[in-house]
């Protein structure tokens, strides 16, 4: 037969549909469409809801709806953590995981198939996206198109950071969702949760800014906001008053004439705590039964758990949940008959629902953990006139905007009593004073208004100010670090992906190159997982520990200095021992007349030499003492903290301690080292999880500075390529972006890069380091293809050259002194 279609208003995106509203929705059919009436029924949904389907088979929807996200996150996000016997549906399994991915990569494929294939997406269209089942979207959305403007809404709890940890893919989630510009939570319980799992399981901090709570991800803001979703005032009015709902309305107040009604609505799921209201209502009948025996009825309506899309029948636990229901109704009908009345979820529609709750003298809500429930919501407009009182969970996510209702906890029985008899008791008087504020609430917070705030803060994250359109630039509300925030790009900043074709071209035609790559950060190389980009905490590594050269990196720097004409230095913020022991003589040797190498911020260097030598002589280190006392109080104050101490700097490390606590004591203790040393020549540097204090004259800028004026002292440089990822490269893209010799000198290829579009002195940046990896080997690539075309005349040129490089001393680079007592110098031999 034909197809007919209508909107299931028990989801939330049927809730969102109104004809008023330009949205386009994207979503599974539910059900089993045979290939040669697909086309029909996409036409015939878009055409009438517009609604783009997503055909899935059966049964990867049901490994990934009803098993994964039912059984293994949902358990986990309402904060139940389980041992699962294996091969039980809880049990975790890759597979699962992998099915999860798929369709999520499916969903946002929909969703960014443009109009002129058939699909509903248009340049500048915003994706809004919904809940638990869809988290990896954000990323793949991304991934595809980086322009995108992404909101997500969780509709669910979120859970603590001890609980949430125990997902072997907390990284890989946590990384996907912050690919979002907004990210909104019902309650701000559930984003505060949120933000520690982003500041203890990625390091990120967050801050408020107007309203929005801000987390900094790979040199973007991601807002974060609060606000329970909306209801559907107008159209649960509608229902209400319909004739179908007022004849089932009169049907059932003859069944339960003269009897007081309590009315509850609830998923199968034993986090709704039906058994543990059932336990109650049974107390109540037996210490009251001369007051309520055949007087008061509990109508417990049940619901299929939102997650459950592809089952035709309840998951194994639902069932045991939904029996033990019937056998507590039954016990209790069995000592007062007719007290219980259970509506399965076969039989129980919206219909039913609003007319039982037209009846209601009492709504009944003892969930144990529950996030989106808009059941007392519709109860509260069923009974608009009455005014008739509600007991909830104080573990209902909603209970906290539910004023005047009595707040309940489930576990206690007593208490649940207790509330129970006083609302029934209450005089019209007294339900009019209590509950008129909370009826006004409802029937004013519709989910309109929810809707055009949610996608007016959504707009607002990627949106440009006005000063900025002028420009033509983006100015996104990203952190630069713990005290700072970008505002704008300046108007002549190109700040624009790194062109690999444009820079190995630029590469082949010059002569004589310089290269510049910060390496040793804490977390160097960074990993990719399953194409989400994660640090060395994925695998156990904490703090500021640093990671040895791989052979690829390894290899690259190797085949890029055998070229004469390249000068590739290597600069870290590490200690010299460690970075001495990366590049050890034996395995380096013959690569130091071209390779060069830097530790502590430039404070010492090896090229050309076979040992270290300083850049700044007669340093003046009185200060030290000072700052190791305080940071000495701070470490003993604040467990997990540690001290590491340079040559000429000192670092206090906090990685390891609960991150509210050290991001606290990190401010504070910035304040006070500012104005213990505010007279010395140094800087208070707070970074990743750190706080630094080095003197002003150590920074990688100096250091680069001297190299280039003493390789120009034979030779123009005509190539720089320039590479960094954090704070501590800013004074290095500050100089080669603002050097005079470069923008004086023709045909010279500049490349300052950053990697992470973050805001920086870098006019160019690359997404991740596995884009770097690709732009060394397209240049040692060229090297060498280069250096197996060279003429004769061409190898005694250069030879020649490099004969008389070699021979050359530089001395001491004049104009380039440290502000107080130090003598800066970079005196080699290229040998």
């Amino acid at each position: 037969g034909a197809w007919e279609f209508e909107w299931d208003f028990s989801r939330a995106g049927a809730k969102l549909s109104n004809p008023k509203r330009n949205f386009k929705y994207v979503g599974w059919v539910g059900v089993d469409v045979a290939p040669e009436e697909q086309e029909g029924v996409r036409d015939a949904l878009i055409a009438n809801f517009r609604c783009y389907p997503v055909f899935l088979d059966h049964k990867l929807a049901y490994n990934v709806f009803d098993v994964f996200c039912q059984s293994i996150l949902s358990p986990v996000f309402h904060h139940i953590i389980e041992l699962a016997e294996e091969g039980s549906e809880s049990c975790w399994k890759w597979d699962r995981w992998h099915e999860y991915e798929k369709v999520n990569k499916v969903f946002s494929d929909a969703a960014l198939t443009p109009v002129a294939q058939g699909g509903p997406y248009v340049q500048g269209d915003r994706v809004w996206v919904l809940d638990y089942e869809m988290m990896l979207v954000p990323h793949y959305t991304v991934r595809k198109m980086p322009s995108a403007t992404i909101g997500f809404s969780f509709l669910s709890v979120f859970p603590s950071t001890e609980v949430f940890r125990v997902l072997p893919v907390r990284i890989e989630l946590l990384c996907a969702l912050l690919c979002a510009d907004l990210i909104s939570f019902d309650l701000f319980e559930y984003a505060r949760h949120f933000l520690h799992c982003c500041a203890r399981l990625l390091g990120l901090e967050h801050r408020s800014r107007r309203g929005l709570i801000g987390v900094d991800f790979n040199g973007r803001r991601v807002n974060v906001r609060c606000g329970l979703i909306g209801f559907d005032v107008a159209r649960t009015r509608e229902l209400r008053d319909t004739r179908d709902v007022q004849v089932l309305k009169a049907q059932f107040a003859k069944e339960q004439e003269g009897k007081t009604v309590i009315v509850s609505c609830d998923k199968i799921d034993r986090l709704s705590g039906i058994s543990l209201k059932l336990t109650a209502f049974e107390s109540l009948m037996r210490s009251s039964s001369h007051v309520w025996y055949g007087k008061l009825v509990l109508v417990q309506l049940l619901r299929k758990p939102y997650s459950t899309y592809a089952s035709a029948k309840l998951l194994k636990g639902q069932q045991r949940e939904l029996d033990l229901i019937h056998e507590l109704a039954d016990s209790i009908n069995a000592s007062y008959p007719g007290s219980v009345k259970i509506i399965d979820p076969n039989e129980e529609s919206p219909k039913i629902r609003a007319a039982y709750f037209s009846i209601g003298d009492l709504y009944l809500n003892t969930s144990v953990r529950t996030g989106l429930d808009w059941s007392p919501f519709e109860y509260v407009m069923c009974r608009e006139t009455q005014m008739n009182p509600l007991c909830v969970s104080e573990f209902l996510g909603c209970s906290r905007v539910l004023s005047g209702s009595f707040s309940i906890n489930p576990w206690n029985v007593d208490c649940v009593v207790d509330a129970v008899e006083k609302a029934l008791q209450l005089s019209s008087s007294e339900r009019v004073h209590r509950l008129k504020r909370l009826y006004q609430f409802v029937a004013n917070y519709d989910i309109d208004r929810w809707v055009h705030s949610i996608l007016a803060d959504v707009w607002a994250a990627r949106k440009d100010s006005k000063e900025d359109k002028d420009v033509g630039t983006l100015a996104p509300g990203l952190g630069l670090g713990p005290d700072s925030r970008f505002l704008r790009l300046e108007a002549s900043c190109v700040y624009t992906h790194l062109d690999i074709p444009e820079v190995v071209e630029k590469y082949k035609r010059s002569s004589r190159r310089v290269i510049l790559l910060d390496y040793g950060s804490a977390y160097a190389p960074h990993s990719l997982v399953g194409n989400l980009q994660v640090d060395a905490r994925r695998y156990g590594a904490r703090g500021a520990t640093p990671s040895r050269p791989d052979q690829d990196f390894i290899e690259l720097v190797k085949g890029l200095s055998q070229d004469e004409r390249n000068t590739v230095f290597l600069l870290s913020s590490q200690e010299k021992s460690m970075v001495k022991e990366w590049f050890s003589k034996d395995n380096w040797e013959q690569f130091w007349a071209n390779l060069g190498v830097t530790a502590e911020n430039g404070c010492f260097y090896r090229w050309g030499k076979p040992h270290w030598e300083s850049l700044v002589n007669d340093l003046d280190l009185s200060w030290m003492e000072k700052a190791h006392k305080v940071l000495r109080t701070y470490t003993d104050r604040v467990h997990g903290t540690y001290i590491q101490e340079k040559s000429c700097s000192i670092v206090w490390h906090y990685a390891d301690c609960d991150q509210d606590w050290g991001a606290m004591q990190a401010r504070e203790l910035t304040d006070h080292l500012e104005d213990l040393l505010e007279n010395h020549e140094v800087d208070v540097i707070p970074g990743q999880c750190r706080v630094e204090v080095r003197p002003k004259s150590i920074n990688k800028g100096v250091a680069v500075e001297l190299l280039l004026r003493s390789i120009e002292q034979k030779k123009p440089v005509d190539f720089v390529l320039c590479v960094g990822d954090d704070r501590s490269d800013e004074d290095m893209f500050a100089l080669i972006r603002d050097r005079q010799r470069f923008i004086e000198q023709e045909n010279c290829a500049v490349y300052a890069c950053t990697v992470g579009l973050r805001p920086s002195h870098a006019g160019y940046y690359l997404s991740e380091m596995a884009e770097l990896r690709q732009v060394l080997k397209a240049l040692q690539d060229k090297s060498i293809s280069a250096n197996r075309s060279y003429s004769t005349t061409d190898l005694q040129l250069l030879d020649r050259h490099t004969d008389s490089g070699r021979s050359a001393r530089f001395s001491p680079v004049a104009g380039v002194r440290g502000d107080k007592g130090g003598r800066t110098a970079l005196e080699g031999l290229l040998e």
